[in-house]
């Protein structure tokens, strides 16, 4: 898993390269009609967690290319997303434990990106599952009734495939999985996410 001091490193060593990569995500910033579905470059799923590679395995299913990680994102930043992000901004989602998630915002932030769509997932008494969603209104009418469902995971996969684009009001809503109905999670809180670039208006 990637530590705050190995964080940095990465941040320091894109920095160099980070205002052109700017300005080209500046200039290729994406201008989608509201409400169509953000298209996503990578769907980023951790191995070590069986309900991130259900995510996955829906993504998939879905069109998405996946790429798994084994708690660490260094890899797929350097040898892929980087690369992908001094092209332009373009959109990319996961299901994967905070540090993750929280690496891949940060290094957005320069960008003009940002995470638009959040969901947090943590065990809960009696081996329920919890639910914190915040993101899209529109979005979000629906992940009320997924996040009860057995297959909550694969609901997830369906909702930041449906990521709407353009300017949305904001809200959050908080559901549980009932214990018979999933496996618990041990540890560790996951979060599901779509970190988005900038529209011009």
């Amino acid at each position: 898993m990637t530590n705050r001091r190995e964080f940095l490193q990465i941040g320091m060593a894109a920095a160099s390269v980070w205002p052109l990569a700017a300005e080209a995500a500046r200039a290729t910033s994406i201008a989608l009609p509201a409400g169509a579905a953000l298209p996503l470059y990578k769907v980023i799923y951790d191995v070590r967690f069986p309900h991130s590679v259900a995510f996955a395995r829906r993504a998939a299913e879905l069109g998405a290319v996946v790429h798994a990680i084994d708690g660490d994102m260094t890899r797929v930043w350097y040898d892929d997303v980087y690369h992908r992000w001094k092209q332009g901004a373009v959109a990319i989602a996961g299901l994967t434990a905070h540090g993750p998630m929280f690496c891949f915002e940060q290094l957005a932030l320069d960008l003009g990106m940002r995470v638009v769509f959040r969901a947090q997932h943590s065990s809960a008494a009696e081996g329920c599952v919890d639910h914190e969603l915040s993101g899209p209104v529109g979005l979000l009418d629906d992940a009320r009734g997924a996040v009860g469902r057995a297959d909550w995971t694969a609901r997830m996969a369906e909702l930041v495939m449906r990521c709407p684009s353009g300017r949305s009001e904001i809200g959050s809503v908080a559901g549980r999985t009932a214990a018979s109905a999933v496996a618990e999670i041990h540890g560790e809180s996951l979060y599901s996410w779509v970190i988005a670039p900038a529209v011009r208006v």
